[in-house]
């Protein structure tokens, strides 16, 4: 499940769909254990 997550924030970034990117790439911290920011996981990376 991971590797088919890790696939498709790919291939988000890829086609610059930075909020698919961001849906899968807060999936992953949340699958990972890792607390989410105010505003997300994503959005504390800005």
């Amino acid at each position: 499940m991971l590797a088919s997550l890790a696939s498709a924030l790919t291939h988000a970034v890829a086609l610059g769909d930075q909020l698919a990117a961001r849906v899968v790439h807060e999936a992953i911290g949340r699958l990972l254990g890792v607390p989410l920011g105010p505003e997300g996981w994503a959005g504390s990376r800005r």
